[in-house]
C-alpha cells in the first residue's frame, strides 16, 4: 500500500526539470539536516527540482522529521510504502513517481558532500549515466580487500569497470534509470546494468563530508555479501543469456556429457578389451550421473529456448536511438525551370495550343 500518490500521474515527463530520489529508513535521525543541505544546493541551481523521498510507513522516526519540512518545502514529496521492500523497491517506486528529465539519487545519510550534487547535474549532460566516485575513502585494508574483489569480478564478468560501485551518488536521464530498472533495481549495479545495455556511463569524482567515517557507516555483514554475490551472478545470467538460454544451459551440460561418455567409453573398453570387472564400482554410477544430469541440463537449455523463440516476435534486443534521413530536395525558385523540365515539358490532354502557335499536320 502506498500513501501521497503523485497528483500529475508517473511517468509523465517535464521538461528541464530534475527529480532528485532518496530512499530513507531507520529512525530517521538527522535526516532533516542532511536534506536541508541538499536543499540550500538544488535552491541556489537554475533548474526546477522535486525531492523524492520514500520511507518505510512503519518508520515513524523518519515520518515526524520530515512532515515539518513538508509544509515549508513545496519541492520535497513524501511517500510511505508498506509493506517495506527494501532500499532497492523505494528506488523504484520512486522512478515510477518522478516526472523529471534528469534523475538523481543520493543516500540518506551524510556521506558525499552536498555541493557534489551540482556536479552530478552538469555531468548528467555529457553521458547517459553518471556514477559517482567517492574520494577521500578511509577504508580499512579488509574493505580495500573486499572492494578490489566485487570491482574485479565485475570486470570479468562483464567487462566493464567501476573504481567505486558501491557508491549511492547517480545522475542520468529518467528514461535510462526506467530502462535498467527492467531487470530490477539493485542499488549497487545499476551503472553497472546500464553500460551493458549499451548506454554511456561515466565515473567523476565525488568529496566526501568532511567527517564521515566509513568504518562506522558501513559494517561487515557476511548475509548482504552473499546477496551482493547472488545478484552478481544473476545479472551476469540475465543481461547475457537471457535471450539465449540455451548458450548458458549449453556451457554446463555439454561438458558434463562429454566428461561423462568419455569415462564411460574407458569402463566400458576395460571391460570388453582387459576383463576388468563393473560391479560395484563407484566410477560406473558418477559417469552415469554425469550424462543423466548434463542431458538434463541441456534439456533445460531447450525448453528456454523453445519459450523464448515462441515470444519474440514481443521482444527486441535493440533500440533505435536516432534515424538519420538524407538531405530534402531544395525546390527550384520561382521563374526558373531545371534541364528536365525544358527537356520534358509537362503535357496535359486538355491544354490547347496558344493563340499564334502552329500545330503540326498528321
Amino acid at each position: 500500500m502506498l500513501h501521497d500518490q503523485n497528483p500529475a500521474g508517473p511517468g509523465a515527463p517535464s521538461t528541464g526539470l530534475v527529480s532528485v530520489i532518496m530512499s530513507a529508513e531507520g529512525d530517521g535521525i538527522g535526516i532533516a539536516e542532511l536534506l536541508m543541505g541538499f536543499r540550500t544546493v538544488l535552491d541556489g541551481r537554475p533548474e526546477p527540482y522535486e525531492l523524492i523521498v520514500v520511507f518505510e510507513q512503519a518508520s515513524h522516526g523518519v515520518r515526524d522529521a520530515l512532515n515539518p519540512l513538508k509544509t515549508q518545502w513545496p519541492n520535497l514529496k513524501l511517500y510511505a510504502m508498506r509493506p517495506w521492500g527494501g532500499e532497492d523497491a523505494a528506488i523504484k517506486h520512486g522512478l515510477g513517481q518522478a516526472v523529471g528529465e534528469i534523475v538523481l539519487t543520493l543516500p540518506s545519510w551524510p556521506e558525499i558532500d552536498p555541493k557534489s550534487i551540482s556536479t552530478l547535474i552538469d555531468a548528467a549532460g555529457q553521458a547517459d549515466m553518471v556514477a559517482g566516485k567517492r574520494s577521500g575513502l578511509n577504508r580499512s585494508g579488509m574493505q580495500r580487500f573486499r572492494a578490489w574483489i566485487i570491482h574485479g569480478l565485475l570486470n570479468i564478468l562483464f567487462h566493464q569497470s567501476f573504481d567505486d560501485v558501491f557508491c549511492r551518488a547517480r545522475a542520468g536521464r529518467r528514461d535510462v534509470f526506467l530502462r535498467v530498472a527492467e531487470l530490477g533495481v539493485r542499488q549497487h549495479f545499476l551503472p553497472l546494468i546500464a553500460a551493458s545495455e549499451g548506454y554511456s556511463v561515466k565515473e567523476v569524482d565525488l568529496p566526501i563530508v568532511k567527517d564521515f567515517d566509513v568504518q562506522k557507516i558501513y559494517k561487515f555483514k557476511p548475509n548482504a555479501h552473499v546477496g551482493a554475490l547472488v545478484d552478481v551472478m544473476t545479472l551476469f545470467v540475465g543481461l547475457k543469456y537471457l535471450k539465449r538460454p540455451l548458450r548458458f544451459f549449453g556451457s554446463i551440460g555439454v561438458p558434463l556429457i562429454i566428461a561423462g561418455a568419455l569415462l564411460t567409453a574407458y569402463l566400458a573398453i576395460e571391460r570388453l578389451f582387459f576383463g576388468a570387472p563393473l560391479a560395484d564400482r563407484p566410477a560406473l554410477v558418477f559417469s552415469v550421473l554425469m550424462l543423466v544430469l548434463g542431458i538434463q541440463i541441456v534439456a533445460l537449455g531447450l525448453v528456454g529456448e523453445i519459450i523464448i523463440f515462441s515470444s519474440s516476435r514481443r521482444l527486441r534486443s535493440y533500440e533505435i536511438e536516432e534515424v538519420l534521413r538524407g538531405r530534402p530536395s531544395v525546390p527550384p525558385k520561382a521563374g526558373t525551370a531545371s534541364v528536365r523540365d525544358a527537356e520534358n515539358p509537362p503535357q496535359n490532354d486538355d491544354q490547347k495550343p496558344a493563340v499564334g502557335s502552329s500545330v503540326p499536320h498528321t
